[in-house]
């Protein structure tokens, strides 16, 4: 049977091996063929340096754990900081091993309704045989070690009787692993000034020497923010530094995509409990997840809806700011050249000179000419923030009209007092002449009389 079955397909078992044979090379090929990981999100992190301690008010290096609490003014800029930045919709807050980033967090933490999640390597740089010397000496002693890190990239150097860059390295990207594995990407994070800006200049890609130097001379005030995005397989970047920028702005559509991941994970979050709860098949813990889970649901879009409002805020503001400088700008180009114009020669008046209204004419055109240099938001930015801009540049389109009428009200009233002013003249030399002619008149009546009788004289004398 099988000899008959081999002799009618004498070609199917060749098949079959040469089949079976491209399976193996395809699996082979499979096997040695790396498969592509998901690219690595980008995370952006906030650090804030905590408020005034009282080891700051002291005078004193002070980085033992958990240390001194905040002065009360650090409290009061704790309070300052949520106002701040807590529009900004962070999906974590992280602190410190150290009691006075804890403190500056906390009304962070109230305001955005989550906790405070401490992670030790955040620490500040521990200062060893320099602990409790005074701040002002700190360039001389403790600062020596972390200057080789940041400025020399030497991580060899140890500060004695603590740690060296290697391990101060480590132990800050470790903290920031754990907040990026927590899914958390746009976290704050309350550090302290030193740990914060070292790890900066020793790993982001866009600052030069010259950057650094600047901006350690600046130093870090307490509650000063730093913000940088990356991850640690593509690096990281700085994005502003106290308030001052560092790398270009994402677009508005950016910024809306990342409050809407975080609404997404928030309300992700609230459903996972709600099924937890309803899988415990127990009345009460289901109705009180659902009632805690409507809660945090309707609060994670109040936190979006204000985020959005912030963001077109600031972005409006960032755009009338450039308009208003921009426009003075060439306010003060023109007024120099009026002055230098004036200053060469001083053009005598005529009858031929330009009238008033053709001069407020032309300052209407100079002025659309000014708004038209003016810069708008880019094309990347969502129409929301284009309507609110032309809305703002309608402003002050009605301010620049408004000003025209009263130039052309103020150039009326010129001529009017100039008509004027010419018609007391012209009465006022009328009146002039005729008394002068009044006067003339009596002269010459005095002098005929005195010749008369001068005559009258000189045929009496004869």
């Amino acid at each position: 049977m099988r000899a008959t079955l081999s002799d009618r397909r004498p070609g199917h078992r060749s098949r079959l091996w040469r089949y079976l044979a491209s399976m193996l090379t395809a699996c082979a090929l499979l096997a040695g063929t790396a498969v592509p990981a998901a690219a690595a999100e980008l995370m952006r992190v906030t650090f804030v340096r905590h408020g005034q301690s009282l080891g700051n008010a002291s005078g004193s290096i002070d980085s033992s754990t958990p240390g001194p609490v905040l002065s009360e003014l650090g409290y009061q800029q704790a309070e300052a900081v949520a106002g701040r930045l807590g529009d900004k919709n962070f999906d974590g807050v992280y602190a410190s091993s150290m009691v006075r980033t804890q403190l500056t967090a906390a009304p962070m933490s109230r305001y955005l309704g989550l906790p405070i999640v401490v992670l030790p390597g955040l620490q500040e740089i521990e200062a060893g045989i320099y602990e409790g010397t005074p701040e002002s000496e700190a360039s001389s002693g403790y600062m020596l070690a972390p200057l080789a890190w940041g400025l020399q990239g030497n991580l060899d150097a140890r500060i004695p009787g603590s740690i060296d860059g290697h391990e101060f390295d480590a132990r800050m990207k470790g903290a920031l692993k754990e907040i990026y594995d927590s899914g958390d990407r746009n976290a704050v994070v309350f550090s302290h000034g030193a740990a914060m800006m070292f790890w900066t200049f020793m790993n982001v890609d866009n600052l030069t020497s010259a950057q650094k130097m600047e901006l350690l001379r600046a130093s870090l005030r307490n509650t000063a923010d730093v913000v940088i995005e990356g991850n640690a397989e593509d690096g990281w970047t700085l994005i502003s530094w106290d308030g001052r920028e560092f790398s270009q702005q994402r677009t508005f559509g950016a910024e809306i995509k990342l409050h809407q991941r975080t609404l997404r994970q928030q309300l992700k979050a609230v459903s996972q409990s709600i099924r937890t709860a309803f899988a415990s098949k127990d009345p009460a813990t289901i109705a009180t997840a659902l009632n805690q889970g409507i809660s945090e649901a309707k609060f994670s879009m109040i936190k979006y809806q204000r985020a959005v409002r912030a963001e077109l805020i600031e972005r409006i503001g960032k755009a009338r700011s450039t308009a208003t400088s921009q426009t003075a700008v060439t306010a003060t180009t023109s007024t120099a050249g009026v002055q230098t114009a004036g200053a060469t020669a001083a053009a005598p008046v005529t009858d031929n000179e330009e009238p008033v209204a053709d001069k407020v004419s032309r300052k209407r055109d100079s002025s659309a000419r000014d708004d038209q240099r003016r810069p708008t938001i880019s094309d990347d930015s969502s129409s929301e923030v284009e309507d609110a801009v032309d809305s703002a540049a309608d402003d002050r389109d009605e301010s620049s009209r408004e000003a025209d009428e009263a130039a052309e009200a103020e150039a009326e009233s010129d001529i009017s007092a100039e008509e004027s002013g010419t018609e007391s003249n012209e009465k006022s030399g009328t009146e002039s002449d005729e008394k002068s002619d009044a006067e003339s008149d009596e002269k010459s009546d005095s002098a005929e009389s005195a010749a008369d009788s001068d005559r009258d004289t000189v045929s009496s004398d004869s």
